[in-house]
């Protein structure tokens, strides 16, 4: 998962590629029914759901995603704040001791593309119970997918705007050619 190639060498979030996109797609379909089961257990309220997707949000960098779980967050009863600390990722000062393990598996699930280890989820297991762990590592795959996904997209766009900016360039180096070539025919043989 890198950026889309020349055009976009300088978009610099985490993006999917040709290659890892078809992964990435048939990893969230693998985990819709676990996300379903996850929705529908109601072992994570909506505002602790926020917090794991914002969380993840903040390594990735999504602005779809951002503006998206911000409201979201909003309309589950979070404060602006807890959602600034949180895009900042300052899980210590934004959620009390019973979340942080959560918000920081959801961290290194994002910082380590998708491979935090197996001690940290032997520990979200350890913390949180078998199916409340399950819970949480279903919506951080389902909004690391939406990330990168939101930075694909930005990424192609990214691309196209290189692309036309380089070409304007070209055409404007080509006028300014044929216009000094006329310039100096004018000169030579005046009409």
């Amino acid at each position: 998962m890198r950026d889309t190639g020349d055009a976009a060498a300088e978009f610099q979030k985490k993006t999917f590629t040709i290659r890892s996109l078809p992964i990435g797609i048939g990893r969230f379909i693998h985990n819709i029914p676990r996300l379903v089961r996850a929705k529908r257990a109601d072992r994570v309220s909506d505002q602790f759901e926020e917090k794991i997707m914002l969380a993840v949000t903040a390594v990735n960098e999504c602005q779809y995603c951002t503006r998206y779980h911000t409201d979201l967050a909003h309309e589950a009863g979070m404060d602006q704040e807890t959602i600034t600390q949180i895009l900042e990722n300052d899980i210590g000062a934004a959620v009390d001791d019973a979340e942080q393990p959560a918000l920081r598996f959801a961290q290194q699930y994002a910082e380590t593309d998708e491979n935090p280890g197996r001690d940290a989820r032997n520990a979200l297991r350890e913390t949180y119970g078998r199916e409340t762990a399950a819970d949480v590592l279903a919506f951080v795959r389902a909004i690391y997918f939406g990330n990168l996904l939101g930075n694909t997209y930005d990424a192609i766009q990214f691309a196209l705007a290189q692309r036309a900016h380089r070409g304007r360039q070209c055409l404007r180096s080509v006028a300014s050619r044929i216009s000094r070539v006329v310039e100096r025919l004018r000169e030579r043989c005046p009409v």
